[in-house]
């Protein structure tokens, strides 16, 4: 049996872009860009034995265009949220310390006390560290740079329907004319940062209407190319959109206020 096996945390493919895509989204606060960026790119090497990639730190670095230290920071960063588990191994040769085997765990793992021994208690995992060969050997779930992923593999986006039932009607509608899951995930994420910069009890669903028009005004002017950093101006305009909603609640509330006051002094 190849050593990967053991630390499979999923029965397939599916269930392992399942979770990876979960993960995104119930940490959108937390992750940044080099964030899921690392998750996706383990994940792409952990298809054969689904949930397990055997890789050194100065190969993730290279996968993702980042320093190893910014792999390295962005890997204990995905640990510490429940989302990866850090397997330590051991070379057969020298007994000195190997790679790490990174197990991307099921949605939810980080409320067991187990980690990932208590994930995988069906599967037999061993209590001492893996003691794979003193080089990991390139397995087929561990594609070179020049390999085309194929349709078993975690693909960059998956379809906007596929989020239509986690973000309000209105608001998935006017991404979805335009982006795929990976994007919509980054750009709702930015208006819920910029809703909760101005009042985090506001109810997106209630008032999607400036939050929509916001997004359709930034879209035109991206298109016509009149935005450098649209990010950036995309989060200034849902944070006005934020402040018209709020406006509003509080024009409303006075009014009722007012409406209150004057029964009062009928009464």
């Amino acid at each position: 049996m190849h050593y990967l096996a053991e630390h499979q945390t999923f029965d397939s493919t599916a269930e392992l872009n399942t979770a990876v895509y979960e993960h995104i989204k119930r940490n959108t606060y937390e992750l940044n860009d080099t964030d899921r960026l690392t998750l996706k790119t383990i994940a792409r090497y952990a298809v054969k034995f689904a949930g397990a990639a055997h890789l050194k730190a100065e190969t993730l670095a290279d996968l993702i265009g980042k320093s190893v230290k910014t792999a390295r920071r962005a890997v204990n960063k995905l640990a510490s949220l429940s989302i990866v588990q850090k397997v330590a191994t051991t070379r057969k040769i020298n007994g000195g310390k190997g790679a790490n085997i990174i197990v991307i765990l099921p949605v939810g793992s980080g409320e067991e006390t187990a980690d990932v021994q208590s994930t995988m208690s069906n599967r037999g995992q061993a209590e001492k560290p893996t003691e794979p060969t003193d080089e990991a050997p390139k397995t087929a779930n561990e594609p070179s740079h020049s390999i085309n992923l194929s349709k078993n593999h975690v693909i960059d986006t998956v379809p906007a329907c596929g989020l239509k039932n986690a973000l309000p009607s209105e608001v998935y509608s006017a991404m979805a004319r335009y982006f795929d899951a990976d994007e919509i995930y980054k750009y709702y994420g930015i208006l819920l940062r910029a809703k909760a910069c101005v009042d985090p009890t506001l109810i997106l669903e209630e008032h999607p209407q400036p939050f929509v028009e916001a997004w359709h005004a930034a879209i035109l002017k991206r298109k016509q190319r009149r935005i450098r950093r649209f990010d950036d101006y995309l989060y200034a305009s849902f944070r006005q959109a934020a402040w018209t909603v709020k406006a509003r609640e509080n024009r409303v509330k006075n009014v009722g206020l007012l409406a209150e006051f004057e029964s009062f002094l009928e009464s």
